[in-house]
């Protein structure tokens, strides 16, 4: 991995005031809700979903986790906050491990894409993007991290 990309990445990255918060991507979002990050190739450009990069980042570069899955134990497709040792937010592992989460989760494919954990790609993005934009303009605010994130009634789910 190059250290300018990596220091790169990093600019991109809000991390939350508390020691059990997420760490936010502020970078380009695709339609899918997640983070993209572009980073410098032997053969130009190439795009990398944030999360991705982020685990690279403590395993040891982009070789050392492929065939592997990021898990978002936290549920927010714009944390990048990677970890070797057990978090509660992104770590890496099998699919195996990541269908029996979504499992767990009740996050299972459904045709009602408008409930909270049903999401559509279209719906998550717009999310995304909204967090993304809200953090960029006003830095961390946790009423804004709580709507989007966490749900507006405590007693909801959170909505990723």
């Amino acid at each position: 991995m190059r250290a300018s990309n990596v220091e790169r990445f990093y600019t991109h990255v809000l991390k939350g005031p508390h020691p059990g918060s997420c760490w936010l991507w502020l970078g380009a979002i695709s339609d899918d809700g997640y983070g993209r990050f572009w980073i410098s190739t032997a053969g130009g450009q190439r795009a990398v979903a944030a999360h991705r990069f982020a685990l690279a980042t403590v395993h040891g570069g982009l070789g050392a986790i492929e065939g592997m899955t990021a898990l978002h134990w936290c549920d927010v497709p714009l944390c990048v906050r990677a970890s070797l040792e057990p978090s509660t937010h992104l770590l890496l592992g099998t699919s195996e491990e990541n269908m029996r989460d979504r499992a767990l989760k009740k996050r299972m494919p459904s045709p009602n894409a408008v409930k909270w954990r049903r999401l559509s790609r279209a719906e998550r993005s717009v999310r995304s993007r909204r967090l993304r934009d809200g953090l960029k303009a006003g830095g961390w605010n946790e009423d804004l991290v709580r709507e989007l994130v966490h749900g507006i009634d405590p007693e909801h789910p959170t909505l990723f």
